[in-house]
């Protein structure tokens, strides 16, 4: 199913919202339509709500490529982080997965793995109110 998404203009957020499966192919069309955005800003950062997916339709090798999207995404709305919430234990898992396959490819501390809305939010605002450079959170490398 395609995923949703609402953007928050004040702050320059997207809340993206996968539902019932969600496919390599459902991403990128995700991406393409983010980037087509014009009321999207630059600069943005990305919260997925995994909670609402009930089946991840990509293997583990073909997770390997969603780093390549984002990349051409992150050109087009340069993109500041994106934040994985993984509520039950298989999105955790899978958001875990995802922030490890963006680090092995030389992308960290772009990807973050959280357990609820609040931890997000907390890192939103830490996003906001500290430039990467100065926090201990955020890796230099993008």
């Amino acid at each position: 199913m395609p995923v949703k998404y609402e953007y928050d203009s004040a702050l320059n957020v997207i809340h993206a919202h996968p539902y019932d499966t969600l496919s390599i192919r459902e991403i990128g069309n995700y991406y393409n339509d983010i980037k087509n955005d014009r009321e999207i800003r630059k600069g943005i950062i990305e919260v997925v709500h995994f909670n609402k997916v009930d089946e991840f339709l990509f293997s583990s090798s073909e997770a390997l490529i969603i780093p390549k999207i984002y990349g051409e995404f992150k050109e087009g709305k340069e993109i500041q982080r994106t934040i994985l919430i993984g509520e039950s234990d298989i999105h955790f898992g899978i958001a875990r997965m995802l922030q490890i396959i963006f680090e092995m490819n030389d992308i960290q501390g772009v990807v973050f793995a959280v357990r609820s809305e609040i931890e997000a939010n907390k890192l939103i605002q830490e996003i906001i109110d500290m430039p990467a450079q100065n926090s201990k959170y955020f890796s230099n490398k993008m």
